[in-house]
């Protein structure tokens, strides 16, 4: 499996454990953003093509101020990352 799909299916896991478990969610990770973000990391998946869909996500993530050495944003900015360098 490529890197971009491994990534998406593992963020995608690790967003349902925060949306069903808040108890081991980070503060500054709201339900909806992690609803949202989920929801544009399967439009990626799906769509492969940033200029036909390019994700709110990473501006979402900066105005909600969500740390930027926690493994889910890391994992996020990879996806974009590989998302913008059309290596799916």
């Amino acid at each position: 499996m490529a890197e971009f799909d491994e990534l998406i299916k593992e963020t995608k896991r690790e967003i349902r454990v925060f949306l069903r478990n808040p108890g081991v969610r980070p503060d500054d990770m709201k339900y909806d953003q992690l609803r949202d973000v989920q929801s544009e990391i399967c439009r990626m998946a799906r769509i492969r093509d940033p200029e036909k869909f390019f994700p709110y996500y990473p501006k979402g993530m900066a105005d909600a101020c969500w740390g930027t050495d926690h493994p889910l944003v890391i994992k996020l900015n990879k996806i974009l990352d590989l998302y913008i360098n059309r290596e799916f």
